[in-house]
């Protein structure tokens, strides 16, 4: 199961890129909830995340204040990246 969430979070990635420039911001969307669900099944995304949170302390910053903001599935994934 995890391994389609993770393939599913890719493809709404990929599909989401090309629409990102759309009107109606639905590419937004769908890159949104690709980030969310690749770097919510994936060990090896989860690491990355981490590390560049560690090296970047704008990124960390924003990535706490949208913990702070998001539901709490999301919420507790974000936690699991805190460096």
């Amino acid at each position: 199961m995890r391994l389609f969430l993770t393939i599913l979070g890719v493809l709404l990635i990929a599909f989401g890129l090309p629409l990102f420039w759309t009107p109606i911001p639905v590419g937004l969307i769908m890159i949104a909830t690709g980030v969310a669900l690749v770097i919510g099944n994936s060990r090896r995304s989860q690491d990355w995340l981490r590390e560049r949170r560690s090296r970047s302390a704008r990124l960390d910053e924003k990535l706490r204040e949208a913990e702070r903001k998001s539901p709490s599935r999301i919420r507790k994934t974000l936690e699991k990246t805190q460096p």
